[in-house]
């Protein structure tokens, strides 16, 4: 009895250090190749405006056009937004495939099960600078609701601007 309750105990204290988590660990598990495209895209992104972000007409087109930063045919794409958690603000910056949502703020915008997507993904890159996510979101490709898992990383404009660079796949 008495190693049980270590066990439990044990068990608690690994989940308060380490908090819970509501989306998969895919940091821990082994990507799968489109997993691993779609991080490779966001780290490419992120490198790319990091250093150009002070012309965003230069970054936008870069993000539609530019194969480093898109994958049509695996249906992958560049997100962007830049954030602000106090004024409830989450307003897209850069977009590879739906450019008529740049400078709208999507804080309030709730995935079909009423999740907060941009507060959440708000607080990830606030708490980790990084990481997975999923949830549900309409696939533009196939204009229907599906599960998407994205990679999101913060990143600093040379503005001083908060902000993420994402990129999700669609699960079937």
């Amino acid at each position: 009895m008495l190693k049980s309750k270590n066990f439990v105990c044990l068990v608690v204290a690994g989940l308060l250090l380490h908090g819970f988590r509501s989306a998969p660990l895919y940091a821990q598990e082994k990507l799968s190749s489109v997993a691993q495209k779609a991080q490779s895209i966001v780290e490419a992104a992120h490198a790319y405006i990091s250093e150009n972000s002070e012309d965003m007409d230069a970054v936008q087109k870069a993000l539609e056009k530019d194969p480093r930063f898109r994958d049509d045919e695996k249906e992958l794409y560049i997100f962007m937004h830049r954030y602000d958690i106090e004024k409830k603000e989450a307003v897209c910056c850069g977009q590879g495939i739906r450019p008529e949502l740049l400078g709208k703020n999507m804080w309030q915008l709730r995935t079909p099960t009423g999740r907060l997507l941009f507060y959440e993904i708000a607080e990830l890159v606030e708490k980790e600078g990084k990481g997975w996510l999923e949830y549900e979101w309409l696939n533009p490709y196939k204009r229907k609701i599906q599960i998407k898992v994205s990679y999101v990383m913060k990143i600093v404009l040379k503005n001083g601007q908060k902000a993420w660079v994402g990129c999700g796949f669609w699960k079937e």
